[in-house]
């Protein structure tokens, strides 16, 4: 027994057993909580605590006259080592264990047991604790009552093709991905999907899930006036909890607190918005798909360029005749082989289509450059000499700021040429605020940089450049310019060619389908004119691009074909060591960088989860995005 089991005095039960303490609660699974109190059955509660580092449930005695609900998922505060810490109930707890604790006090409801079985087995998909998960369920108020759930009115299914097809798809308890072009509005899907659900809605949620915060808010608007009852999750987590008829939520959306599902669907689900960029590295997809699953409902994910993953986890579905090439954008392209090298970045072909955006919109921003760059020049040679300007402490190139910096080690030095002392420099690789200040001299118009950090433009501004921000800060533009196409076609990564595909799709939705005749253009600026990606983009079919992606990783062995992990910190070796004996192959990366594999994820979960935790730090990130 550890020494901290005998200065706690706590029964200890293992993570096999974290189920079994549910099942032995005798509270109800749903609703506002049995009464509390000395008429509660229940003596002795299991508890998780906040405390990430203890993934065990200790035993608290419910004292006389206790106040609030006892069922699975609900928040309590005990005392653990001195300290007063939160907690979760998972079930009734056991009374064998002598000088129990009491629990401190109720902190109201929390997630219900649905979602308590799903925050379990995530921890187990990757490698954390149910703590980590329970906290993006649980409300960050205290909350004692729910409201009362609204009735949902009869649908009819919208009479389009989308509708039809969202409707068929709701049947049943299939999985399916659906390709759509980006800028195809899937509200009759939705529709439809919801209409299909029929009478399971009546007393289940249906769970829509999207990228990003506005989109969730605009989306739940609209379905309002429908006269649909949506609620944002992130905003009404008490109504959520209540199993309102559809909730609308984001990357944390899968864990949204619905008592019952009716059926999940996924818009945009390639956007790695999705994807949890620390540790635990989860799927919003990915655990969806297991949810629906466990409350045996359908689910339909709509991508435009879906990745190898989204792939072999959702059956595709076959999208209607035309409607998938409908949905892309009008694609021209800036042909660079043949363009005086000493127009840069702004090609004759950019600069008429500039122009032409300027003109035909005549107030708002009417165009947006992209180039993954930030700063005044990412790349400086001598203007006499041609000598790369390279920092002199650790030879790295260095960066024009107000003078110039080194990137590496913060190093700074005038604008000076080490080797000849020349002091004029020329700028091979602009960043976005050079651009900005080259487009605004030769357009005559204001011109703003447009990055994450920055502010919002003014309302004077007509034209920005900036990074992939820009396709997240707009809402609708004339013209879309990629800069700097093959800086991401031919990126020595795997999948760059379906990320390129997927960077043009995104940009298509700021200027609308090709078929409208308000819409924009979408303009790329490369020297591959004749790329996969350039021609799929143009055609709007990704199908070639697609199955030389999904080709290309079973043919390298990389993820999907095997489950990957990346192991980082001080840990890594000794970790990994731990577990090269359990059919594990591993990977050295550098200095406390390991990538560990196996032929499928339970094999590779399982061997992380048995295996003993080094006492040095180590963070392990399963299906990292990148190496």
């Amino acid at each position: 027994m550890l020494k901290q089991d005998l200065v706690n005095n706590q029964k200890w039960v293992s993570p096999q057993e974290f189920n079994k303490a549910r099942q032995r609660s005798g509270a109800p699974a749903g609703g506002h909580g049995a009464p509390c109190g000395a008429a509660h059955s229940v003596r002795a509660a299991a508890t998780l605590t906040e405390v990430a580092a203890l993934d065990k449930a200790l035993d608290y005695l419910v004292p006389e006259g206790f106040e609030g609900p006892l069922e699975p998922g609900s928040r309590v505060r005990v005392d653990l080592h001195g300290r007063s810490v939160r907690g979760w109930v998972l079930g009734e707890g056991s009374e064998q264990a002598l000088n129990l604790k009491p629990l401190k006090a109720s902190l109201g409801i929390g997630p219900p047991e649905s979602v308590l079985e799903l925050c379990e087995w995530a921890a187990w998909r990757w490698y954390s604790t149910p703590t980590r998960f329970l906290s993006s369920a649980s409300p960050d108020r205290l909350v004692r009552s729910l409201p009362r759930r609204p009735a949902m009115p009869a649908l009819e299914v919208p009479p389009s093709e989308l509708g039809r097809l969202g409707a068929a798809q709701a049947g049943g308890e299939a999985r399916g991905l659906l390709r759509l072009g980006p800028s195809t509005d899937p509200f009759d899907l939705v529709l439809g999907f919801l209409s299909g659900l029929g009478d399971a809605l009546g007393a289940k949620s249906a769970l829509i899930l999207v990228p990003s915060v506005g989109y969730a808010k605009r989306l739940t608007a609209r379905l309002g006036r429908r006269g649909i009852p949506a609620v944002n999750a992130q905003d009404a987590w008490e109504s959520a909890r209540a199993g309102w008829p559809v909730v609308v939520g984001t990357r944390a959306g899968a864990l949204a607190p619905c008592p019952h599902l009716a059926g999940v669907i996924v818009l945009d689900a390639e956007d790695r918005r999705f994807l949890a960029e620390g540790a635990p590295t989860y799927s919003t997809t990915v655990m969806a798909a297991e949810r629906a699953s466990r409350a045996q409902a359908p689910m339909l994910a709509v991508a435009s360029v879906p990745t190898a993953d989204l792939s072999a986890l959702l059956e595709e579905i076959p999208s209607p005749p035309g409607v998938e090439r409908a949905g892309w954008p009008v694609v021209a392209v800036a042909d660079r082989r043949e363009d005086d090298p000493r127009n840069g970045l702004l090609s004759g072909h950019l600069v008429e289509e500039l122009r032409a955006a300027l003109e035909h919109q005549p107030d708002g921003i009417a165009a947006a450059c992209l180039v993954n760059r930030t700063g005044r020049a990412r790349l400086l040679a001598c203007a006499r000499c041609e000598q790369i300007a390279r920092c002199t402490a650790c030879e790295a190139a260095m960066v024009l700021e107000d003078d110039l910096g080194c990137p590496r080690c913060g190093t700074h030095r005038p604008i000076v040429c080490q080797a000849c002392g020349a002091t004029k420099l020329k700028l091979l690789r602009l960043g976005t605020a050079q651009v900005a200040v080259e487009l605004e001299a030769l357009l005559g118009v204001p011109v703003a940089e447009l990055t994450a950090t920055s502010e919002s433009p003014g309302p004077a501004t007509r034209v920005v450049v900036g990074t992939e921000a820009v396709l997240h800060r707009l809402r609708r533009t004339q013209l879309i310019a990629l800069l700097d196409l093959d800086h991401h076609l031919l990126a020595p990564r795997a999948g760059a060619e379906q990320q390129s595909l997927s960077l043009i799709a995104q940009a298509g939705r700021l200027v609308g389908p090709r078929g409208d005749t308000d819409s924009g253009l979408v303009l790329l600026q490369t020297r591959n004119a004749t790329h996969p990606v350039v021609l799929a983009a143009q055609k709007g079919d990704p199908s070639e691009v697609l199955e030389v992606d999904r080709a290309l990783r079973t043919q390298l062995q990389l993820a999907p074909a095997r489950a990957y992990a990346l192991l980082k910190g001080e840990g890594a070796e000794a970790l990994a060591e731990a577990i090269v004996g359990l059919g594990i192959e591993i990977m050295p990366l550098g200095e406390h960088r390991v990538a560990a594999s196996a032929s499928d994820h339970p094999r590779l979960l399982d061997a992380l989860a048995h295996a003993t935790r080094p006492k040095e730090r180590v963070v392990v990130s399963v299906d990292p995005v990148e190496f």
